[in-house]
Parts: C-alpha cells; sequence; structure tokens
C-alpha cells in the first residue's frame, strides 16, 4: 500500500530552515514507515534569479550589511505589503514553481521558509498546506499567510502575532519549534561526554557558537574569553566559515580552544558544555532549552531575531550581552566560584521550562492527519463518480 506524499520545502538561507526541515522529515518516517518524503531547497533548486542566489547571498548580507536587512525587513513587515510584494515576484518564480508540482506531486505539503508560503499555495492551489514558522516570536508577516490550511508557532507571542495578520484562531497550532531527535538524547555522564569530544571533564567548557554559516564576531568573542581571567576552557563551532575555522586553528592562544567545523552532532556539544555564546537564531536556542544549557546573546539578526532576545531573557534562560566585553563580564559571574554555580542551575533549569522537546512529533502528527484527510477525500472521488 503507498503512503502519504509530503513535500517538505525549505531554502538554506541560514541554517534553521534546513534544519527545522529535516526534524520534521525524521519524525514523520518514524511514525510511518511507509511515507514518501520529499526535501526541497525551493530557491536554490527551483526559482530562476535572483531568488536562486539568496542561500549564499542571505549570510554576506547579515555579516557585512544587517542594517539594509533590518530596514527591508522593517518596511516590508505588514500584511498589506507582503501580500504586494509575493504578487510581484510570482513571474519570476512561477515556471520553477509549476515545475515542482509536475515534479514532486504531494498529498501535503509543508513550508519552513517564509518566503515559500504564498507561492507554493498558489502551485498547489487543492493540496493541504502546512506552514512551520521558525522565528520564536518577531516573525516577518510572510509567515502568517491566512491560505495556508495550518500555521504551526513555536510560542504564544508567535501565535498573537499570527492572529494580528489575520490567520484564523483554527488554523493556527502552537506546538514548538522542531530539533531532531538527537537533541533529545539525554546524558547522565556528562563528565564521559567531554572525554569523548576531547574536551578536558575537569574545567567547564564555553560554547561559542553562529549557525550552520559561523556568522557574528565569534574570533573576537574567542579572543576577548581567552585573554580574560576566566576558569574555563573554548569551544567554537564555525559551521560552514572555512575561513574562520582557519585564522583560529593557526592563532596561538592562552586557554585550551576546540575549534570545530559544521558538526552534525551540535546537540552533544550543548550538552556538554557550561554555556553557550550564541547570536539569537532560533533553532540554537531552541536545542539549547531542550539541553537545559544557559544562553548569553551576543548579537541578533534586526528583524526576525529580536524578539528571541526577548524570549530567552525573559524566560531567565540567559543574558543580552551584545558586545565582547558583556559576554566576559556575564561568564564572569556565572563562573565565580561562590554563586555562579547556583546562577547557572537556575538558568538552566529555566532553559529546560522554556523548551517543547517533542514539536518535531507532534507536527509530524498534524501532517499525517491532513495528508490522510487528503487520500480519503482522492480514494472516495472515483466510487462518487461511478455511481452518478
Amino acid at each position: 500500500m503507498t503512503g502519504p506524499r509530503v513535500l517538505i520545502a525549505y531554502s538554506d538561507t541560514g541554517g534553521g530552515h534546513r534544519s527545522a526541515a529535516r526534524a520534521i522529515a525524521e519524525a514523520l518516517g518514524a511514525q510511518r514507515d511507509d511515507v514518501a518524503i520529499a526535501s526541497v531547497d525551493v530557491l536554490a533548486d527551483w526559482s530562476g534569479w535572483p531568488f536562486h542566489r539568496m542561500p549564499g547571498f542571505y549570510p554576506r548580507l547579515i555579516a557585512h550589511a544587517p542594517w539594509a536587512w533590518g530596514t527591508g525587513f522593517s518596511l516590508s513587515d505588514t500584511p498589506r505589503r507582503a501580500r504586494w510584494l509575493q504578487r510581484a515576484a510570482w513571474p519570476l518564480v512561477r515556471d520553477g514553481l509549476h515545475r515542482l508540482a509536475r515534479t514532486h506531486p504531494a498529498d501535503v505539503i509543508v513550508t519552513t521558509h517564509p518566503l515559500l508560503v504564498a507561492p507554493l499555495r498558489r502551485a498547489y492551489p487543492d493540496v493541504p498546506l502546512v506552514t512551520v514558522v521558525t522565528d520564536l516570536v518577531s516573525g516577518h508577516a510572510w509567515w502568517y499567510d491566512a491560505a495556508a490550511d495550518l500555521v504551526v508557532v513555536p510560542t504564544g507571542a508567535a501565535r498573537t502575532r499570527a492572529l494580528e495578520c489575520g490567520v484564523p484562531a483554527g488554523r493556527i497550532a502552537t506546538l514548538g519549534l522542531p530539533v531532531a531527535a538527537e537533541a533529545l538524547v539525554v546524558v547522565e555522564d556528562r563528565a564521559q561526554l567531554r572525554r569523548a569530544l576531547g574536551w578536558d571533564a575537569s574545567r567547564p567548557t564555553v560554547l561559542l557558537a553562529g549557525g550552520a554559516d559561523g556568522m557574528g564576531p565569534l574570533e573576537a568573542l574567542a579572543r576577548a574569553i581567552d585573554a580574560a581571567p576566566l576558569d574555563c576552557d573554548i569551544a567554537v563551532v564555525c559551521g560552514r566559515n572555512a575561513a574562520l575555522r582557519s585564522r583560529l586553528e593557526a592563532r596561538r592562544w592562552r586557554s585550551r580552544v576546540h575549534v570545530h567545523g559544521f558538526v552534525p552532532h551540535f546537540p552533544q556539544l550543548l550538552r556538554a558544555a557550561a554555556a553557550v555564546v550564541t547570536k539569537a537564531g532560533p533553532g540554537t536556542i531552541a536545542e539549547a532549552c531542550v539541553a537545559g544549557c544557559p544562553m548569553i546573546l551576543a548579537g541578533a539578526i534586526p528583524g526576525q531575531e529580536t524578539g528571541n532576545v526577548r524570549f530567552v531573557t525573559e524566560g531567565s534562560a540567559g543574558v543580552w550581552a551584545p558586545s565582547p566585553e558583556a559576554v566576559v563580564t556575564a561568564l564572569g559571574a556565572w563562573l565565580e566560584p561562590r554563586d555562579g554555580p547556583g546562577a547557572l542551575r537556575r538558568a538552566a533549569t529555566a532553559a529546560r521550562r522554556l523548551a517543547r522537546p517533542h514539536a518535531a512529533r507532534d507536527i509530524a502528527a498534524h501532517v499525517l492527519a491532513l495528508a490522510q484527510r487528503t487520500t480519503v477525500v482522492e480514494k472516495a472521488t472515483p466510487s462518487a463518480s461511478a455511481a452518478a
């Protein structure tokens, strides 16, 4: 018997959209072994100029001109403007999206990227469409298209935003941000995990991460922490930023510094670390919450990540420290031998309270329910015709 056909549409503009897509695909496969899943990077592989260049252009824009991104985000972030821009862009992506629909017929579609909601609805007008919002609080209006059959949001604040943008309450499900099953593995012996990673099991290691593209001032942060009188080692995840990795590996450090490239086992690093210093990326925040890893947020992309800072700080799971000096001060408070351990434990407990570890499983269940509805209708239609 043929199972439901699920199309998962994402774009690799930052690692969070792809990570969410993978987590959902993994959860779908765990619930049904006959589900047929097609995961596609729509912008890179099914769109024309200029959209097919966005996965490469986006990290450079964020790194060198975040103000430009923030200005564009702010100016376009209303439902009316978002709809107008989507209509204007449709002729540029129409042929590719129609080709996608012919190549990948589906019983249900899941998208984890805001720019894909409207064009997917036009290319697949009769297929149930699920939007999985990967911005925790301040997501762009593009996410909240009422034409989607279901809008999955990660937080109550995102639900409020969806309602403000005109999504009917009955089409919103607050399920959390999906994380991979690996993030859910409980580690009983953290010292053993540190040794397995090559870290010193007797000293705290502070993890520095900038997402899949190694964004943010990771080098400046590592240098500042290394120069400070802090009792810790440092681990830096450079992601796909090969130039940064080469510079860090070539540098002579005072402390013990572990330099990692793109790591498939990032949740393990979060469970092993005393704290993580990172930009306010939603995927890293969600995984840190599941791992119970206190967060120091050293930066945020203007627009979509601004609300993530409030999510973490108001939830007491971390602090906002937007400079290397502020990061060193925050770490000093957490690593101070008298009061620091208690503060770290409280932040770790708060992070776990914010976590929704089973979001991927719950999203997959909703997706399969919609797919089942579609296949039942398709099976019933020929019989109805024959009876007529």
